[in-house]
């Protein structure tokens, strides 16, 4: 049987053989340290203008800081001596500086498809760029009957859904104009809701027909036919059982291009995963006091067979996002990353700013919600 000596042997009697054995050995003891004198020339600081721009009267703020040398120690830091204007539409509004916020901020609200020229002046120099206000995008969302839902059989799957049993089909229809390229960013909340509905009094201490509402925490997975986001897109997640899994308030990065399933139709199919009082042995009211047998405060344990309806809300965010800031969004994603390693790829942050750094960029919220009502046979 070989030792360690022995294989370690083997592996540098052929080099010390041909000669490379003292190479070799100088290379084991030499220092992997060595200080390089850093004699460039350090460049002028740049002005960097920040801002995003969102619809329905929301005020237009923005803000402005210079670069700093990475061998510098001095922090970045807001400059409150600039003169911020906007150009809205062809008509010019001068931004004013709030220090509590570290913001310069305008009085005037904006409105979708408003023509927006950004521009700060400094003694650092002049920063501009212009944005169009992004307007919400129309969306339908329809939903499937529950549905048993068997888990995958990796043991992350059985540890994450352990007390999952039913799953509901989420269908999101993007009204998606197929003549024009279009960027996304969908978050599916985490937190739902559902309201119940008693069977009898006998258990709940309630009358007939009372109800009560529960935050509930359900799973999310992304169907088959909507693969396409996660092999495509800059999304964030982790895939169970061949679906990518959708925790907390984890969001889809995304252009039009891989929105359009194999019909050419803009959707999106999620799974939202849950258990349903028919499969519980027991659930739990806060609100309705205390048992006898429990601790003051703790709510109230009911047999779960005393529930005829059970109706669950959940709820999503879908953004439209003008390129300038899909592009921000993705690259700072892909540097974020990284997370500052020097071996990895570098990555350029986009920006759209003419004579400085930094990102004007807009995007329009559509808030929705739904909800799917399910109700259990009498026992």
């Amino acid at each position: 049987m070989k030792t360690n000596h022995h294989i370690i042997r083997d592996i540098l009697k052929p080099l010390l053989g041909k000669g490379w054995g003292g190479l070799f050995i100088a290379m084991m003891f030499s220092s992997c340290v060595n200080d390089i004198p850093y004699d460039a020339e350090i460049g002028a600081p740049k002005l960097v203008l920040n801002a995003i721009l969102t619809p329905d009267g929301e005020q237009l703020t923005a803000t402005v800081s210079r670069t700093v040398h990475f061998l510098d120690t001095e922090e970045p830091q807001r400059l409150s001596d600039a003169t911020v204007t906007a150009t809205i539409n062809g008509e010019e509004h001068t931004l004013t500086y709030d220090a509590a916020a570290e913001k310069y901020v305008s009085h005037y609200g904006l409105n979708a498809g408003d023509e927006v020229t950004l521009t700060a002046i400094h003694p650092l120099g002049t920063a501009t760029a212009t944005q169009r206000v992004m307007s919400p995008t129309t969306v339908n969302v329809t939903t499937t009957a529950m549905q048993p839902f068997v888990k995958p059989g990796d043991p992350l799957s059985g540890m994450l859904l352990s007390d999952v049993d039913s799953a509901l089909v989420v269908n999101i229809h993007i009204d998606d104009p197929a003549d024009e390229a279009n960027y996304y960013r969908l978050t599916i909340n985490y937190e739902g809701s559902y309201e119940v509905m008693f069977r009898e009094d006998i258990y709940t201490k309630r009358t007939p027909q009372a109800t009560y509402q529960e935050t509930f925490y359900p799973h999310y997975l992304l169907t088959e036919s909507s693969s396409r986001l996660f092999t495509n897109s800059e999304s964030t997640g982790q895939l169970l059982g061949g679906l990518m899994y959708m925790s907390s308030y984890n969001s889809l990065l995304f252009t039009d291009e891989h929105l359009r399933n194999d019909q050419g139709v803009p959707a999106i199919d999620f799974l939202m995963l849950l258990e349903t009082p028919a499969t519980s042995d027991d659930m739990y009211d806060p609100e309705s006091g205390w048992d006898d047998d429990m601790d003051e405060g703790s709510g109230y344990i009911f047999p779960a067979d005393t529930v005829s309806r059970a109706t669950y809300h959940y709820s999503f965010t879908l953004e439209t996002l003008s390129e300038d800031y899909y592009r921000y969004l993705n690259t700072a994603s892909s540097y974020a990353m990284i997370g500052g390693a020097f071996v990895g790829e570098p990555t350029h942050i986009h920006c759209n700013i003419r004579g400085g750094l930094g990102i004007v960029g807009s995007y329009s919220r559509t808030l929705c919600s739904g909800y799917k009502e399910y109700g259990f046979p009498q026992k």
